[in-house]
């Protein structure tokens, strides 16, 4: 692993021999400036992770020196220190691109933190920039959000087979977007311009399923007053999703069996059959091998339909993906909102046991709660949720700060399953202090 380069800007001898020594006993590679043309000079020669630069530099002796660099050292995060620690100062350097503030003289454990805390921002934007790079062009229209691993095999997988006519059985827990995969691999093959049509058998009246799939002609029964396609119909040349397939009765079960090995059916009340092509997938948050066994679905319609079984995973899976979902939901209400600082963290610390559904249904309830103001608050959030006051949020500057917050809450909850919920060694394995690591669980909610 390559060390990071740190800048240390500073005119004083002894603090930078202090502060240039300890933080390359932390195994940074540390180079020092004390002027504007030095540090200039010195960002030409190399690439920084990080820049620790004090706002007071000379000739002048001005905060304002100091100011004037922080837009040419954009490539890094920069952390601004100086003796003049008053809130007017700070605001300015946040406004002119400083990601963090120290008052000097600095506290070394404070130091470190946010020192740790810039340097995973710098390593979050290097790898999103690299996820981007090699993202495909058809990665934008697949929607699915997420930088997460088991979301990258899942585009993988798609690309692979969306071209394909092979059928798909897609599982996982509700609300992970499961129709969601469904259109992406219909968009990914060769039927996208044809009919995506969804089927929501749990949703669909027992009396009424056949009418619904197959259509029916006028005169069938009461109330068959015209001629009418079915959803298989309208599907024809497309792709038919058949989602929550474990709800549909035993006895269109038997119907839907005969048209995928037909290719043709009858419509309620026709004597002609209907033949047509359809790419066919299907969703289940159910075990329907189980339901095999319980003699409550067909075991010859299992086989039929499971061809390549694709999983959803639920968001606590991929806590990472959380801060990039619900920017984007936000990004897309009429009108568009973001969410405040405060509020992004709370949402990534808070388990979603409804995964995306839950997470979108949230967030466009908290937008209309907003009113006409154009970020969403952590209260706004809370209410949302149901919850009278939402608890004390990670201090953070949104998205990466909230993805940072998101990989620590995996990595602990991680140590803490290996180690059976030893806190000492828990603690130990994530270079920690054990009241650091109670702290974290506090913070995060875990117990």
């Amino acid at each position: 692993m390559t060390t990071e380069r740190i800048l240390l800007v500073d005119d004083e001898p002894a603090f930078q021999r202090l502060c240039g020594n300890w933080l390359a006993s932390l195994g940074y590679d540390v180079k020092v400036a004390a002027s504007a043309e030095q540090v200039l000079a010195l960002s030409a020669d190399h690439t920084f992770d990080l820049v620790l630069l004090d706002l007071a530099l000379p000739p002048s002796f001005r905060p304002d020196e100091g100011l004037a660099l922080l837009p040419r050292l954009a490539s890094a995060p920069v952390v601004v220190m100086t003796g003049h620690a008053d809130r007017e100062l700070a605001l300015r350097a946040m406004a002119a691109g400083a990601w963090d503030f120290l008052p000097k003289p600095l506290d070394p454990d404070l130091l470190r933190v946010v020192v740790e805390r810039a340097l995973t921002k710098r390593r979050l934007e290097r790898e999103l920039a690299e996820w981007r790079a090699r993202a495909g062009p058809d990665d934008a229209t697949m929607g699915l959000i997420g930088i997460s691993t088991d979301l990258s095999d899942l585009r993988a997988l798609i690309r692979r087979i969306g071209p394909t006519e092979v059928p798909v059985m897609i599982t996982g827990p509700s609300g992970t977007g499961k129709e969601l995969v469904a259109r992406a691999l219909h968009a990914n093959g060769k039927r996208s311009a044809k009919p995506f049509v969804a089927v929501h058998c749990g949703a669909i009246p027992a009396e009424l399923f056949e009418s619904e799939l197959f259509g029916h002609c006028k005169g069938s029964f009461t109330g068959a007053d015209r001629d009418r396609i079915g959803l298989i119909a309208a599907a024809n040349g497309g792709t038919l999703f058949l989602d929550e397939i474990g709800d549909m009765p035993l006895a269109m079960q038997v119907k839907l069996l005969r048209f995928l090995q037909a290719g043709s059916f009858f419509a309620v009340g026709a004597r002609s059959e209907t033949r047509v092509d359809v790419r066919v997938v299907a969703a289940t948050n159910r075990d329907l091998a189980a339901m095999v066994e319980e003699k409550s679905f067909r075991d010859d319609l299992f086989y039929r339909l499971k061809g390549i079984q694709v999983r959803t995973t639920a968001l606590a899976e991929r806590a990472e993906d959380v801060a990039l979902i619900v920017q984007a939901v936000a990004a897309r209400l009429s009108p568009p909102k973001r969410l405040a600082p405060d509020a992004l963290e709370w949402v990534v610390s808070r388990n979603w046991p409804g995964n995306v559904r839950e997470l979108q249904h949230s967030v466009s309830t908290a937008a209309a709660l907003a009113g006409n103001a154009d970020v969403i608050t952590v209260d706004d959030l809370a209410l949302a949720c149901g919850e009278a006051a939402a608890p004390a949020a990670v201090e953070g500057d949104g998205l990466l700060d909230a993805q940072v917050a998101a990989l620590e809450k995996r990595l602990i909850v991680a140590a803490l399953d290996e180690t059976a919920h030893n806190h000492t060694h828990a603690a130990k394995q994530l270079g920690i202090s054990r009241v650091g690591l109670l702290n974290k669980m506090k913070r995060y909610g875990l117990r």
